[in-house]
């Protein structure tokens, strides 16, 4: 199995148009894109508000649960 290389605890940054999933030093893991309006959201194949909140809560759980292993 890999070493993990993020500094726990994770956490959730709301920036602009995307949710940031981050470690404790700052650095961002993940990045998931969302668009509020629904006709763009659509055309740019994004995610809602909520279901990118979701997603980026299930990676920093899934992250940690490795952690906890």
């Amino acid at each position: 199995m890999a070493a993990i290389c993020f500094a726990p605890p994770l956490r959730i940054r709301k920036s602009g148009e995307s949710y940031i999933v981050e470690d404790a030093n700052g650095i961002a893991l993940a990045y998931v894109y969302f668009e509020d309006e629904p006709t763009r959201r659509a055309l740019v194949n994004r995610l809602s508000d909520a279901d990118a909140k979701a997603v980026a809560q299930t990676i920093a759980r899934a992250l940690t649960a490795q952690v906890s292993h």
